[in-house]
């Protein structure tokens, strides 16, 4: 095959079947086989509910304290963050003791949305190939180094953000329930972190090849309002949540960065990761030149791939990262130095490793080069059948008694201040019982 799109007579043939709906039964099927599969990589999240950090601390604290509505309205770590608070919104329907699986069952679904999104048909003009779509589909539910954002509430941003995206890029929508479900789903993203803003650049490139498309032209006006949202937060509110401290930045370290975190992690996982970088240590030519490389490998393939949909892949993951170099929010400084330690600011790069991946996947079945096709196949072995299967499963969360802080909290006198301990150790939440 030429490209992801396939030889151009395909390419129109399927243009009239775009946004044709799939049986009930079999959605049915792929949503449960999803979850199913999202569940392995977590399954304490079901069998075992409890909150996560902010999850407990922030979101149920605030909706329970002060409220849905007023928590809905307040912005945290300098910007909106919508599914977190709806989601701690529609817990306190069901109690405390079943808010954790609340929030679990809501990571979950938010989790399969992109997945099924690449396996509907609404971008099945780019990539006719069902086989592709399906394999991406795989690669985004197991992208390894990525265990932070596995079925946690928090960093159910990184997922919206990847449904953003592909809703972007999408091929034009035939009937209403898809638009609506474009526009909905962008403002979900788009109100839920602060990527909305990276999405701007890649809907004005889109609406500029398609000048005519009243599509292309409604994506750009909802994502460049969504952007200003986030930015009046960020600008008002952003300067003082965020860490002042030295970042240490140089352009060998951001290599080792990249290197490390995204093209060695981001294929043989983040053990084999850690392995290495006790090994080679934090200042590593070695490191340096895999980012090299990695980077070389990717800018040929931008220039060389006739996928619209592949190059802003790059281009969005590229902004991304960009964006969360400038700023992380990270522990002791230098925080780049910081950010090449195994495990540290993992939500960070998990966008661009699933476009590193996508463009893997190009080049393993469209590279010009037999030779580089070949490695590129042999690269995304390695990330099948050693780093997808080594970070699969995710420790589970330690066990810190939440039924038995629940029954304290439920027999407690109306005004007291419980504390209720909430994994990882040394988190608290903090509610004041009614």
């Amino acid at each position: 095959m030429a490209d992801f799109s396939g030889p151009t007579p395909k390419v129109d043939a399927l243009r009239p079947h775009v946004g044709r709906s799939v049986s009930a039964p079999i959605s049915a099927v792929v949503t449960l086989a999803l979850i199913a599969v999202v569940v392995s990589r977590r399954p304490d999240t079901v069998l075992h509910p409890q909150f996560w950090a902010e999850d407990g601390t922030f979101w149920f604290a605030a909706a329970y304290n002060d409220g849905p509505l007023v928590a809905l309205q307040t912005p945290a770590g300098g910007y909106f963050q919508s599914f977190s608070r709806l989601t701690a919104a529609l817990s306190l329907l069901f109690g405390l003791r079943w808010a954790p699986l609340t929030f679990g069952l809501a990571a979950i679904l938010v989790q399969i949305l992109a997945p099924l999104y690449l396996l509907s048909s609404r971008l099945a003009v780019s990539i006719p190939d069902l086989r592709l779509r399906a394999l991406l589909a795989l690669l985004i539910l197991g992208v390894p180094n990525s265990f932070e954002v596995q079925s946690n509430v928090t960093n159910a941003q990184t997922h919206l953000a990847v449904l953003g995206f592909l809703i972007v890029v999408a091929d034009e929508a035939e009937g209403w329930p898809a638009r609506i479900f474009d526009v909905l789903g962008l403002v979900l993203a788009g109100l839920s972190g602060p990527t909305c803003l990276m999405l701007v650049p890649v809907a004005a490139i889109a609406y500029l090849r398609e000048r005519r498309s009243g599509r292309r032209k409604l994506i750009l006006v909802v994502t460049t309002a969504l952007a200003l949202a986030q930015g009046a937060a960020i600008v008002t509110t952003g300067p003082a949540t965020r860490v002042a401290t030295p970042l240490g930045a140089s352009v060998l370290r951001l290599l080792a960065l990249i290197g490390g975190q995204i093209f060695v992690a981001g294929t043989l996982g983040a053990k084999i990761y850690a392995t290495v970088f006790s090994i080679l240590g934090e200042a590593s030519i070695t490191a340096s030149t895999i980012g090299f490389a990695g980077l070389v490998f990717i800018g040929r393939i931008f220039v060389l791939t006739t996928s619209f949909q592949l190059r802003m892949a790059l281009l969005f993951g590229t902004l991304v990262l960009s964006a969360a170099l400038i700023s992380p929010v990270v522990g002791s400084p230098p925080r780049w130095r910081t950010l090449q330690m195994p495990n540290v600011g993992v939500r960070y790069y998990v966008i661009p490793i699933a476009a590193y991946l996508a463009a893997l996947l190009w080049a393993s079945c469209a590279d010009p080069c037999p030779a580089l096709r070949r490695v590129s196949r042999v690269g995304l072995l390695a990330v099948l059948l050693v780093g997808m299967p080594l970070d699969w499963r995710v420790d589970p969360r330690p066990d810190l008694g939440f039924e038995k802080h629940v029954a304290a909290f439920e027999a407690a006198p109306a005004g007291s201040l419980v504390r209720i301990p909430i994994p990882p150790a040394g988190w608290e939440m903090h509610l004041r019982k009614r």
